[in-house]
């Protein structure tokens, strides 16, 4: 059985990671509660520093970012990027949601799709991939069946990029998580787990109010998703709660028990 690590996605502690004190003490935390490996950004670290610490606490760095703007339009971006990954031993740099012009669009992607494959041709010269955290807004339907993750996924080179799925956005955008697990087989070294809960009482009835909730507190099937995740060979789990209803390090313990409660 394919061992996957357990990651942290620190957006996840974003209000508490200000200062190199707090940033250290959060990384801490999260390596008391079980989890191997991290999501980091705007660390305040110098990179020798930073990659020393993770080593001591022995937090595998599943990515580094990178801008698209800047990679489209500046080479020198690209360079940085790839000794960022190549320094960090890691062969996957992130690139945010596309740019809010392009959204709505069957154009708008497949210029973002075009962008996406002129940087990937250079990355993948050096060995690494973009990866690609969709939320729900990529499956805004385009019409005749088609929708903007639908562009995406088959405008651009299956080698260069990458996905990071999200469980509880694929749930939120209208479409089953183990579906799109298994249809980005080959491309989905990471998927960010999240669940998807429903808050009781709406009034009015026919208001929707879904919360993002602890891994196994909500309404996704997780046996069945952490099976795609499995068959599929992704590398690393990551938890990922844009909100939390209380200390953000308890729901990330929460998370983590019950994922071992599922068998990770």
């Amino acid at each position: 059985m394919q061992n996957m690590r357990k990651g942290v996605q620190i957006y996840t502690v974003r209000n508490f990671i200000d200062t190199e004190e707090g940033y250290e003490a959060s990384l801490r935390k999260i390596r008391e509660i079980g989890y191997d490996s991290v999501q980091t950004y705007g660390w305040k670290i110098p990179d020798a520093e930073h990659k020393a610490f993770l080593n001591e606490l022995g937090l595998k760095s599943e990515s580094v970012g990178g801008s698209y703007e800047e990679m489209l339009n500046d080479p020198a971006a690209i360079k940085k990027v790839i000794e960022t990954a190549h320094f960090y031993e890691t062969d996957l740099v992130s690139v945010g949601t596309l740019p809010i012009p392009l959204r709505e669009s069957r154009e708008g992607y497949l210029e973002y799709a075009a962008g996406i494959n002129k940087i990937g041709a250079e990355l993948k010269k050096e060995g690494l991939h973009l990866i690609y955290h969709p939320h729900a807004l990529e499956f805004f339907s385009l019409g005749g069946g088609e929708n903007g993750f639908d562009v995406l996924f088959n405008e651009t080179d299956p080698e260069a990029f990458w996905y990071c799925l999200d469980t509880h956005w694929l749930q939120s955008g209208g479409k089953n998580p183990v579906e799109y697990i298994l249809k980005a087989k080959g491309r989905l070294p990471l998927v960010h787990f999240k669940d998807y809960k429903i808050v009781g009482g709406a009034d009015p009835i026919e208001q929707v109010c879904k919360a993002f909730g602890e891994v196994g507190e909500g309404n996704l099937n997780w046996p069945t998703i952490i099976e795609a995740c499995r068959a599929t060979e992704a590398r690393a789990v990551i938890v990922e709660q844009d909100v939390c209803p209380r200390d953000p390090f308890d729901c990330l313990k929460t998370s983590f028990d019950n994922m071992v409660k599922f068998g990770l």
